[in-house]
């Protein structure tokens, strides 16, 4: 679940309570597409537990008139993955060549890679992707196909491994590739050691926290920094998710999909068109009075709080030495 890194027009810390108000932008700056919330996996801490049973996979025409409009509107950041495992989409690498024909970019992916075969590899490599994550969480055969049931972690890392490989023959330095980590209580004592396996693998390594536990998406069940009052949460003022279906998401942390909160969807209105509706800036209004109960998810949501942390993201970052063993499919 990639995260925002670099706040803009945040200023100010937990402690000084200074900030400034943001303002919305006139497109999206990044734009989370959920190709499909179908996934291979039934992992313990994934919030797919509070995910309506409304399934599918995006319509290909709807997706490349998404990425037509995106690119009217460039540079614009393109996240393919949202809920569900991005490589089960019968059409992915099509969808993304055709976005990179469109000048869309950054595009960054993410994936469990238990499909990551050889031709799957060859495909991202192609693509010329700018960002690929690799959700793994620990070294630890036994635990880890505890926690992501339906895997097998020995595939899985041979799957990594192997596209490494494949990338530093080809004498690539892109995409940039991350491996990450949800901190639960399962993963929290063998953090070190899969930091320490993976820094000398990959460029960077990710600890996300884990979130949503409590039945509330987004709500982070360990301390973090106090705040005299509600701040905005940039999100909604410079990112779009967009559902399967054509439905747009408050972030990507609406994995409830609320319909009596419904914002619109992009196949009526268009991106433009919802980004600028009445309802989103009623959204947006609220966020800026601090004023969100009864509007979840933001209401017990937490990330708000890293753009207003000096380093702008929860969790940690590693980064690593880019010196990769060889491996052999």
């Amino acid at each position: 679940m990639g995260e925002r890194e670099s706040p803009e027009n945040a200023c100010g810390t937990a402690g000084s309570e200074s900030f400034s108000l943001p303002e919305r932008k006139e497109f999206p700056e990044r734009i989370t597409l959920e190709l499909t919330n179908h996934c291979n996996l039934n992992c313990t801490f994934c919030p797919r537990k509070l995910m309506a049973r409304h399934q599918g996979f995006m319509d290909s025409n709807l997706a490349k008139s998404i990425f037509d409009e995106m690119s009217e509107h460039l540079p614009v950041a393109l996240v393919p993955f949202f809920r569900g495992e991005t490589l089960l989409h019968p059409d992915w690498v099509e969808l993304l060549a055709y976005a990179k024909e469109r000048g869309i970019g950054p595009i960054q992916f993410t994936t469990n890679a238990t499909l990551l075969n050889q031709q799957a590899a060859e495909d991202i490599l192609d693509l010329g992707l700018d960002f690929v994550s690799f959700s793994l969480d620990t070294i630890d055969p036994e635990i880890y196909m505890k926690s992501r049931r339906g895997a097998n972690y020995f595939k899985v890392l041979e799957n990594i491994l192997g596209f490494l490989d494949l990338r530093r023959r080809r004498g690539m330095k892109q995409p940039e590739v991350q491996v990450s980590c949800v901190e639960t209580a399962a993963h929290r004592p063998g953090l070190d050691a899969f930091v320490e396996f993976w820094r000398p693998k990959v460029d960077r390594v990710r600890i996300y926290v884990e979130h949503s536990g409590d039945g509330h998406p987004g709500s982070i069940q360990e301390p973090l920094p106090g705040f005299e009052r509600r701040q905005p949460c940039f999100k909604v003022f410079t990112d779009m998710v967009i559902y399967w279906d054509g439905e747009v998401a408050l972030c990507n942390h609406d994995w409830t999909r609320d319909r009596n909160h419904r914002i619109g969807n992009v196949k009526d209105a268009g991106i433009r068109g919802v980004w600028k509706s009445q309802r989103y800036e009623s959204i947006r209004e609220a966020h800026r009075a601090g004023e969100l109960a009864g509007e979840p998810p933001c209401d017990h949501c937490d990330h708000w709080k890293m753009f207003y942390l000096p380093e702008g993201y929860l969790g940690k970052i590693y980064f690593g030495k880019n010196d990769v063993e060889e491996a052999h499919w």
